[in-house]
This record gives structure tokens, C-alpha cells and sequence, in this order.
């Protein structure tokens, strides 16, 4: 009688995995019911329940993640690296819920589909963040990205919304095909599939200056640089970014970002450690060419969500720093590094997630939300929503004493102490660059007349995302010991 392939140990090292699945599946019987469909918000209520029960499940597994252990036959690990990562993708994609669902209602789309595939896409991302083998990496990136191209087309009567869909489902299918055609070619010289066997058989067998490896290394950051929105892989960026419903752009340009750097981060420092010499220059460069392209097209942009389309693209080029500045180290300077980037990515996820939100209150009240115009006045119709987005767009500039002045801190700190001090330097010209677009919105906001007298009213759901967006990115950046800690457990090395 044959066995399983898993054990009972296998089961539990994935039980946030279990509880997504098990709820998008519920989310998707039941909402296939008549009766059901015609009650929105409980789907809402349900898919909050299951991130909840995930995250305590999470939080169960925290103390064994220190041990590093592998399960699934070495494809699946848990660490504190990866559960960093899940908590995260888990607090975004609750925050977002909380800002569809009166959103999805003035649209007159709110559906349980919305919710089956975020679901799928957090489920994606935790797969994409514990994978220590490029067959469950693949597997985690597809889940992800198939459930987010349809989430961004998902305004069936709003052509922006349609085309922004299309277009990343076509350009995402072709960095998918780069991907898999990478790998097919590092699997051809190392005969490995696994992060670790791939490092082993470059150092052991002297791999670096084999011309599939350069080719293999050249199409897998090209994949990647695709999935984080870096230059010149980033036109896919605004017109998705804009195009998608609000709250969808939210989740995915935090959720999407952050996963594809947790495979970025491993890839690079683990598997393609040995040829740090080759990548790490190209990533610099490329790190460059995000930044500066980044805030100097949002300067021009007078569409709000373009112009944190574009801000977006910026922010992965700071992130891009303390990557290559791992590279070149060893130790705890690397974990340094590393540590960095995660605290950049985290106090990302929270002002980025504020900013967004408050474009999604806007849009709801009867005005687009989305033009510079639409903000004139805000301070007089509003003071809360103005004081929030204040503050999240100081965060943004990396203006004390928010978490992004802190997350810049210390991505350009290790990026000086690892040798890169020119890099670091094009950092702080591009942060300068940034503070006139998010400075700019700030003057429309506080001294243009109002076009209307509209007041701004929200929803419960919405309010708590945006007072958790505050209190964490203020936080974050006044009390940030806690956070630090977290995020140096969660080093790689």
C-alpha cells in the first residue's frame, strides 16, 4: 500500500496556506448560491475571518520559524524571513478589504469574486515567500499573478479598467515565459532546481563564467524586474496601477512588490550568491534607472494615481539598494542590508496603503479622486483626510519622523558602509526630486479654492484602514525598536 507524499508536519508547517484555501473555496461555493450574491458583505466579513484565522495560524508557527526547517520534499521552508513576509501580505490584503467594500458598492460591482481572488493572490504571495525551489516558486508566482490580472480588469463597464487588465496579462504571460525559460537554462547547467543546490553547484563545479549562466542570470532579472516594476521592465506599471479599481491597486502595489522581492532576495542572495560579481553592478544600475525615471515622471503627472503609479516605481528602486548592497557583503553587514530593505518595504506597505486610501475616499463621494484638482480644498472639506494624507506623503519623501524617513535611513546607511556610496548618493538626489510632486499635492490640498463643497464621508471599514495606516506610519517611525527587531530576525543569513 503506498504512502503519502507529506506527513502531518508537512500540513502544519503550511496551516496559513490551508486556512486561505479552504476559505477562497468557501468564498467560492457560496457565492455561487443566488441567495448569497445578493448579500455582498458577508463575503467581505468571511474573507476578513479567514486572514484573521491565518495570521493567528502564523503566529503559532513564528517560534518554530527560527529553526529554519523544510518540508514538502525541500520546496517549501519555514523561516522568519518568509513569515515576515506572509504577516505582511496577510495585514495588506486585510487593510484592502476594508477599503473595497463600500468602493465596490458605489460601483455596483461587489461580487464574491473579488474576494476568491485576493485570496488566491495572498495564497500565491505565501507560497512565492516560503519557497526555497524554483518549481514552487513558479507555482506561487503564477497563482498570484493570474488572480491579480484579473482583479485589475475587474470594472466589466470601465474600459481603463479592461485595457489596464489586458495589457499586464499579456506583458505579465511574456516576463512568465522569461522566467520559466530561465530556470529551464540554470537547471541545464547545475542539474538543480533548489536555491541551495544551484549555489553549491556554481561554487563547487566554477560555473560563474558559463555563458547559460549569464543567460539564465540575464532572463531571471528581467522576470523579476518586471514583477517589482524596475526600469526598463515598468510600462505595464501606470496604466495598471491607475486603471484598476482603487482599493485593487492598494493591495497590489504593496502585495504584488513586496513578493516579488521576497524571490528577488532569495534568488539573488542565496542561489546566485556566487556571481555576485556579474548582477550586482546591473542591478545598481538598474536601481538607478528606477529611481530617477520614476520621480522624474511623477513630477509631470496630474492624475493622482499615475503619479503614485509612477512613486511606486521609485520606491523599488530604493529597495534595489540594500539589495546590492547585500551583495557585496558578508555577515552581519549583509544581514544589515537585508534587514533594511525589509523595514523599507514595511513602512512602504503602510503609507502606501494610507495614500491609496484616501484616493479611494475621494472617489466615492461623487468626485474622481484620481485629478490634482479633485484634491483642491481638501484641508477646508476635510481635516482629517487632509492631515492623513499629509502624513502619508511625508512618509513618501522620507520626511522625520515618519517610517519612511527611517526605511531610507537605513537602506542608503547600508548601501554607504558596503562601498556604494555613489549609489546612495543618487538615492538622496532622487529622494530631493521626489518631495516637489508629493509637496505639490500638498499645496493643492491646503491652498487651492475647493471645486466643490462636497464633504468627505467614509465608511467604518475604510476609516480603520486609514487609522491603522497613520498609527503604524507614525509608529514606525517615532517607536521603531520593535519593528527593527522584527525585521533583523528575518534576515536570510
Amino acid at each position: 500500500m503506498g504512502s503519502f507524499p507529506f506527513s502531518l508536519a508537512d500540513l502544519e508547517a503550511i496551516a496559513p496556506e490551508i486556512i486561505v484555501t479552504l476559505g477562497a473555496c468557501v468564498v467560492l461555493v457560496w457565492g455561487a448560491i443566488e441567495s448569497a450574491r445578493k448579500r455582498p458583505a458577508v463575503f467581505a466579513v468571511l474573507t476578513l475571518m479567514t486572514i484573521v484565522l491565518a495570521g493567528a495560524a502564523l503566529v503559532s508557527l513564528t517560534p518554530e520559524a527560527a529553526e529554519g526547517n523544510t518540508f514538502f520534499s525541500d520546496l517549501i521552508v519555514l523561516d522568519s524571513f518568509g513569515v515576515f513576509f506572509a504577516a505582511m501580505f496577510l495585514i495588506a490584503a486585510f487593510l484592502a478589504v476594508g477599503a473595497s467594500i463600500r468602493f465596490l458598492d458605489d460601483q455596483d460591482a461587489h461580487k464574491p469574486e473579488f474576494y476568491f481572488f485576493m485570496l488566491c493572490a495572498v495564497l500565491g504571495m505565501l507560497v512565492m515567500s516560503r519557497s526555497i525551489n524554483f518549481i514552487s516558486i513558479f507555482v506561487g508566482l503564477e497563482l498570484q499573478a493570474l488572480s491579480v490580472y484579473v482583479m485589475v480588469g475587474y470594472l466589466k463597464a470601465d474600459k481603463k479598467s479592461n485595457e489596464a487588465g489586458l495589457k499586464y496579462l499579456i506583458l505579465g504571460g511574456f516576463s512568465s515565459a522569461i522566467f520559466l525559460y530561465g530556470i529551464s537554462l540554470l537547471y541545464a547547467v547545475t542539474g538543480s532546481l533548489a536555491l541551495d543546490g544551484i549555489q553549491k553547484a556554481i561554487l563547487v563545479e566554477g560555473l560563474q563564467d558559463q555563458p547559460l549562466m549569464t543567460a539564465a542570470l540575464v532572463m531571471i532579472a528581467a522576470a523579476l524586474a518586471f514583477k517589482v516594476a524596475a526600469v526598463p521592465f515598468h510600462v505595464w506599471a501606470p496604466d495598471a496601477y491607475s486603471g484598476a479599481p482603487t482599493p485593487v491597486s492598494l493591495f497590489i502595489t504593496v502585495s504584488s512588490k513586496a513578493a516579488a522581492f521576497a524571490v528577488l532576495l532569495r534568488v539573488f542572495l542565496i542561489a546566485l550568491k556566487p556571481m555576485s560579481g556579474e548582477w550586482s553592478m546591473l542591478l545598481a544600475v538598474v536601481a538607478v534607472a528606477t529611481m530617477s525615471l520614476g520621480n522624474i515622471a511623477a513630477m509631470t503627472q496630474d492624475n493622482i494615481k499615475r503619479m503614485l503609479a509612477y512613486s511606486s516605481i521609485a520606491h523599488a528602486g530604493y529597495a534595489l539598494m540594500g539589495i546590492v548592497a547585500a551583495s557585496t557583503m558578508d555577515g552581519d553587514a549583509a544581514s544589515f542590508a537585508i534587514a533594511a530593505v525589509l523595514y523599507y518595504l514595511f513602512a512602504y506597505t503602510f503609507m502606501n496603503i494610507g495614500a491609496w486610501s484616501v484616493v479611494a475616499l475621494l472617489r466615492r463621494r461623487g468626485l474622481a479622486g484620481e485629478k490634482l484638482e479633485d484634491y483642491a480644498g481638501l484641508a477646508s472639506r476635510s481635516y482629517w483626510a487632509f492631515g492623513a494624507m499629509l502624513l502619508f506623503l511625508l512618509s513618501l519623501g522620507g520626511i522625520p519622523p515618519t517610517a519612511g524617513f527611517l526605511g531610507k535611513w537605513y537602506v542608503f546607511t547600508a548601501t554607504i558602509q558596503s562601498g556604494w556610496t555613489w549609489l546612495a548618493i543618487v538615492g538622496v538626489v532622487n529622494t530631493a526630486i521626489s518631495l516637489y510632486y508629493y509637496l505639490r499635492v500638498v499645496i493643492v490640498m491646503s491652498m487651492s479654492e475647493p471645486a466643490d463643497e462636497v464633504e468627505v464621508v467614509s465608511s467604518t471599514p475604510l476609516t480603520m484602514t486609514l487609522v491603522v495606516a497613520v498609527l503604524m506610519t507614525l509608529l514606525a517611525g517615532i517607536w521603531a525598536t520593535p519593528f527593527l527587531d522584527w525585521v533583523r530576525s528575518a534576515t536570510l543569513f
